[in-house]
């Protein structure tokens, strides 16, 4: 008698982006089948992209790690016990340490530790007990420029203006239709973005693109500004000085809550409309339109996304494009609806005042590679990681913890990247498959998958519309070998002695390790309505709260600082070249992939997420004499890469882009049609880095492209 194959079909919600989409996850024999977004999600609708279609196949990965892994005197991986890494790492991190001081460890965060509840809190709070000033993270390398502005600008304490109440929208850098990065960032809905900016426009919302690229986002545009790759702060210049010229600006606000507006005033005089023009490949009619709509708005605010803040004068384009929210007080006032979501973490919105800039940079530890202070609070730029590894020191790197990243494919100046992994005494990193990173390091730890553990939504409210949150269970069993990664940070610490202290939680060398669900339970506690309720809906919940959150009134607050004299000694270097000749013949420009989130779902054949190819506009391929196919290669100052040639009509004429993050380690095959090309090697770690945030360049690079037979015959 033949057994029917057991199949079972669960909701649940995707964790490889912020998103957190809901999806429907059929299982049968312990394998996923088919994964369709789920229709009754209240906020994603049925919606979900390549990468949560295919979750499963990542599960199910042949090279997956379900293991942990350690460097055997051959130099090969092999599996070892978890409990046996985890005492062999902790009695090498400890002789380390006693040796040379707490800060010859440091700590690498990633993008994917922040899409599961307990990874993150209790990673955190192993680097704090260690009590190392060697901390990295991705934010770093994409975004550091919203920090630095905030610190010398200044903050609204009641957060930003809620989308759905705006009349005009200015998104520059972005594309969220793509990459779901939307929310808290740049205010765009994350969940039904299409269909919610469909309904803002057809409201009358005006909305405004700043991107090189007619990406699938700014093809929604009302007015899009196709600038010239790495001009945004002449853009923003230009359109502060049209709105404060016009009167656009609102005085009330700015006689309460900024200083030095006149100041501002005069430092953009130069930003005509144009010299605007002549710099950014506008027409300065383009400029007006969208001062104006900006300007005469009553509701909308101008934010950014990753793009801007990886390019040239990255920190000033930051500050003058929040400098726009402030002129034109586009801000929250008490007593207006919160933006965002807050329902089981229960965040209290803050009050109607400027969180006056502290500029902590200038105090506190500094690195000894360039005399950097601190971001974020507790983090060093990425971009001085390999010179704390490589330059000679007592307190030099020595080794290096990783949680959820990948640095040896994401970090620009990919070969001096790797040849400091290389030389670490100890590299451990968290990662279920064969990574560049993974393979270079010492321990590999195999941690579960989204799937094999339970979580909820807390971490991600910020990035929600709506008073939402869900509970998962696990809907796939565990490999036996893996291990979630806040157990392993438990571990780690209590296998160092440390006690590890998340709030007002404490966990002792001697704690017995607690259940994920109890953890998640008490990560729960302050939920606006009962945890319980919440698990009774497996589609999530939506709560119709019938006092939703509101900005609160506040008697105490600071001032927007509109221009220190940095910003001013920035704006003044920026007229100062603005006319000076450039070299090389193209702009290389990032850009994401519905695919891939940055290096996860590059190694599953049924994406079909291609080989990395260089995107050219027809009328630069036809001068290159190149067509669709065609091997090129792509020299800046730094390297070279090669690639095929991917004709795209979205383009501006002299700009190309490539996706971040592909290719294989320094020496490997970079054959354009296997692995395809990392434009990290064509990128400077110490060559044209921001002020302050020693943030590299990884956008608007000057770059020469050539056809491989064309270059092979030089």
């Amino acid at each position: 008698m033949s057994t029917l194959p057991l199949t079972t079909t669960t909701s649940s919600y995707c964790r490889i982006c912020s998103g957190l989409c809901g999806i429907n996850v059929t299982v049968e024999n312990g394998r996923v089948t088919r994964i369709q977004g789920d229709r009754d999600h209240p906020l994603s609708s049925g919606f979900t992209c390549p990468k949560g279609r295919h979750w499963g196949d990542m599960h199910h990965d042949p090279q997956r790690f379900v293991n942990s892994q350690r460097r055997a005197p051959d130099g090969d991986l092999t599996p070892v016990p978890v409990t046996t890494a985890i005492e062999e790492i902790a009695g090498r991190l400890t002789a380390i340490i006693d040796e040379h001081g707490p800060d010859s460890v440091a700590f690498f965060i990633g993008t994917q530790a922040y899409t599961a509840t307990l990874t993150f809190p209790f990673a955190n709070a192993w680097q704090r007990a260690l009590g190392t000033h060697k901390n990295f993270s991705t934010n770093t390398i994409d975004q550091s420029a919203k920090f630095v502005a905030a610190e010398r600008l200044g903050s609204w304490r009641g957060g930003r203006q809620r989308f759905e109440d705006s009349d005009v929208w200015l998104l520059a850098g972005s594309n969220p239709l793509v990459s779901m990065q939307g929310g808290e960032v740049s205010g765009i809905p994350v969940h039904g973005g299409p269909r919610r900016l469909r309904a803002a426009q057809d409201n009358g919302m005006t909305f405004i693109v700043v991107d090189p690229r007619r990406s699938e986002t700014a093809a929604r545009a009302d007015i899009h500004l196709q600038l010239v790759p790495g001009t945004d702060a002449m853009l923003y210049a230009g359109l502060i000085r049209e709105i404060l010229t016009n009167g656009w600006h609102d005085r009330e606000f700015c006689d309460e809550y900024a200083d030095h507006l006149a100041d501002l005033g005069r430092a953009v005089e130069a930003a005509t409309p144009e010299r605007v023009a002549a710099a950014t490949g506008l027409d300065a009619d383009e400029l007006r339109s969208a001062a104006a709509a900006f300007g005469c708005a009553e509701r909308g605010m101008a934010t950014s996304g990753t793009g801007a803040n990886m390019g040239p004068q990255a920190n000033l384009a930051e500050h003058l494009l929040e400098a726009l929210n402030v002129i034109c007080g586009r801000f929250p006032r008490a007593g207006d609806r919160a933006a965002g979501g807050r329902l089981i973490g229960d965040a209290k919105p803050g009050g109607a005042a400027v969180r006056e800039p502290s500029r902590p940079w200038e105090r506190g530890f500094r690195s000894r590679v360039g005399s950097h202070g601190m971001l974020y609070g507790n983090q060093l730029p990425t971009g001085l990681l390999p010179d704390e590894i490589l330059s000679p020191g007592p307190d030099r790197v020595r080794a290096l913890v990783v949680c959820g990243g990948n640095p040896a494919a994401c970090i620009p100046d990919q070969e001096r990247t790797v040849d400091a992994l290389r030389s670490l005494d100890l590299l451990v990193t968290v990662d279920p498959y064969p990574s560049e990173t993974a393979r270079l390091a010492d321990y590999v730890i195999a941690p579960t998958l989204g799937l094999e553990r339970a979580d909820h939504t807390r971490p991600n409210e910020s990035w929600f519309s709506d008073d939402f949150g869900q509970w998962t269970d696990p809907v796939l069993p565990r490999p036996e070998g893996v291990i979630e990664d806040w157990e392993f940070w438990l571990r780690l610490g209590q296998a160092m002695r440390y006690t590890l202290r998340i709030g007002s939680r404490e966990y002792t060398p001697d704690t017995p390790v607690p259940s994920a669900e109890d953890v998640l339970i008490s990560f729960g506690h302050r939920s606006r309505i009962p945890l319980d309720e919440i698990r009774s809906h497996p589609h999530g919940i939506v709560w119709d709260d019938p006092e939703p959150a509101t900005v609160q009134p506040s008697e105490a607050g600071g001032l927007f600082r509109l221009l220190p004299a940095d910003v001013a000694d920035e704006l003044a270097a920026m007229f100062a070249a603005a006319d000076r000749p450039v070299e090389r013949g193209f702009f290389l420009t990032v850009r994401r992939i519905k695919e891939t989130m940055n290096t996860l779902g590059r190694r599953i054949p049924s994406l079909d997420a291609g080989a990395n190819p260089l995107h050219v506009h027809p009328d630069d391929a036809a001068a290159l004499g190149v067509a669709e196919g065609d091997a090129v290669t792509v020299t800046s100052d730094h390297g070279q890469v090669r690639a095929r040639v991917r004709i795209d009509r979205a383009h501006r004429p002299g700009t190309v882009s490539i996706t971040h993050c592909y290719g294989d380690l320094p020496g490997a095959d970079d054959d354009p049609d296997s692995v395809g090309a990392n434009p990290a090697r064509l990128l400077s770690h110490t060559v044209g880095v921001q002020p302050i945030s020693a943030m590299p360049q990884m956008t608007a690079v000057r770059v020469d492209v050539a056809p491989i037979a064309a270059a092979d015959s030089a």
